[in-house]
């Protein structure tokens, strides 16, 4: 079971102390360190209350050596600070014997309360052991469930892609191919996402841009079979961006390198796309893919540039993002730069 950072209420010295020490060592001294904590906070009240309340700070010190060392260090504080406070601040100093013949009954009284403490205490901390024990094998099963959804999720991702893969190389129509190509990009796409949000087999709320794009680099030059001809190259700032905007920017990307490696490259071509990602806290992030492709004839616009599937779903994705988008035909390529909107970085 991972190591957890344990809250003060749930805090047992016996289990926490190494094992080689037995259990009774350990409570006979926090016993004796709690009655050394009683004892001296008395002197120090003698110093400008002498005699006030006898018994009165024996309470806390028996409620905490039994809160964490369990009932036999609260049994050993109670006969170690009780004993000193009667022999040493009740009438006469230093003796047992009383001043005041009402001084015993009261005794008996302090030490009865004092022996309640112990006894509610002790119930009171084991039953949150109880309840902690129960919560750490709720914790472990939760653990253990999502570890074999994440198993079997990333078994289902590649069983997707394996199954387009297969449907690619069999058909005879090279559209259907194209079309199964990206499609199994897109599956692997969503594999890097859900690597990257369940990183170490932990949910997380925030992700490293680079080590995800860099992950869903990898994945698309492999799903794109991008290797002998174009290549893709990364740079990017080691920043951490909320989970969905991440995940959106992510799929952005999948989507303009799968166009970039669809159209701007002729067969046999060869040529570079390059994603870079620059992120810092005095300024928007923003995301830029370059190719060095054939870019728009005559770096005209074209007349729909939103018209296919994956046109549309980079507006939806770049929305999602809180991004605007921005397309531009430079001398040679395509560049696409998808950037934090001014209104959406006033608000982080």
């Amino acid at each position: 079971m991972p190591t957890r950072r344990s809250r003060l209420g749930e805090l047992d010295l016996v289990d926490r102390l190494p094992d080689v020490i037995p259990p009774i060592l350990i409570q006979i001294g926090f016993g004796l360190i709690c009655v050394l904590a009683a004892i001296g906070a008395r002197m120090v009240v003698n110093v400008f209350a002498t005699s006030a309340g006898p018994y009165s700070l024996i309470y806390p010190a028996i409620l905490i050596s039994t809160l964490f060392g369990r009932w036999q260090s609260g049994l050993i504080t109670f006969v170690g600070a009780f004993a000193y406070a009667w022999y040493a601040v009740l009438p006469y100093h230093y003796s047992f014997e009383f001043a005041d013949p009402a001084d015993g009954a009261r005794t008996i009284v302090n030490g009865s309360a004092a022996l309640v403490i112990v006894i509610f205490a002790e119930l009171f901390r084991a039953a949150v052991r109880r309840a902690v024990l129960e919560r750490n094998a709720q914790i472990r099963t939760h653990e253990l469930l999502l570890r074999e959804l994440d198993h079997r999720t990333k078994n289902n991702f590649a069983m997707v892609a394996s199954l387009l893969e297969m449907q690619r190389r069999h058909h005879p129509s090279e559209d259907v191919q194209e079309a199964l190509a990206i499609a199994g990009s897109r599956v692997h796409s969503f594999a890097a996402i859900h690597n990257a949000i369940y990183s170490g087999g932990d949910y997380v709320e925030e992700i490293n841009m680079r080590d995800y794009l860099s992950a869903l680099i990898r994945q698309l030059s492999g799903a794109l079979f991008l290797s002998d001809t174009v290549s893709i190259t990364l740079d990017c700032d080691p920043a951490d961006l909320p989970r969905d905007t991440a995940v959106a920017i992510g799929l952005v990307t999948n989507e303009v390198v799968t166009n970039a490696a669809k159209h701007a490259f002729a067969e046999g071509d060869t040529g570079t796309i390059h994603v870079t990602f620059r992120a810092s806290e005095h300024q928007p992030w923003c995301l830029t893919i370059t190719d060095d492709g054939r870019g728009t004839p005559g770096n005209a616009k074209p007349a729909s540039p939103r018209s296919g599937l994956g046109s549309r779903l980079i507006d939806a994705f770049a929305r999602k993002a809180g991004g605007e988008l921005r397309t531009d035909w430079p001398g040679k390529g395509t560049r696409v730069t998808l950037t934090l909107s001014d209104e959406d970085f006033g608000d982080t």
